[in-house]
């Protein structure tokens, strides 16, 4: 299922590039979901990687019956800039469960700061429920966007 959402970032997009690169911040966004210390971060140029184990408690009791325990959730998120802009193309991957997240992104200038506009799509490969969980995860991404730009804000003031 597709979706679009926006985020706005109160700083350049360089700035906000660098945040999303930062380790510190990636345990920061995902930490609240992950088993603690099982997060594994990596940095290769432009391209940031994290492994974890989703914490077992977050796994809705209708779903648990298709997963394997643990969850190995990885997130790989990869930057590139130029002048005007900057793009990313965002996956989560999920070990053990008929889950994915695929996404591309464009963080330009706006007033005040920057805004990064996603497009992608959320799979899930469970027959005759899949549907149903997609739309519930897609009518959630409000919540992750608000939850995004309170983080974000907070990091670049502590950053600047």
């Amino acid at each position: 299922m597709e979706f679009t959402q926006s985020i706005s970032y109160p700083a350049s997009a360089d700035e906000v590039v660098a945040m999303y690169l930062a380790p510190a911040y990636l345990e920061r966004r995902f930490g609240a979901f992950l088993v603690e210390g099982s997060a594994r971060i990596r940095v290769e140029g432009q391209r940031i990687t994290l492994d974890g184990e989703c914490r077992p408690e977050l796994i809705p009791a209708a779903a648990a019956r298709f997963v394997a325990s643990p969850l190995r959730v990885t997130f790989t998120e990869e930057w590139a800039s130029d002048e005007a802009r900057a793009r990313s193309r965002s996956s989560v991957t999920v070990d053990g469960a008929p889950v994915s997240v695929e996404a591309t992104s464009t963080l330009a200038a706006s007033e005040g700061g920057c805004t990064r506009e996603v497009v992608g799509s959320v799979s899930v490969r469970v027959p005759l429920l899949g549907g149903r969980i997609e739309r519930e995860a897609v009518a959630r991404l409000g919540g992750v966007a608000n939850r995004e730009e309170e983080l974000a804000a907070a990091w670049l003031e502590e950053h600047r």
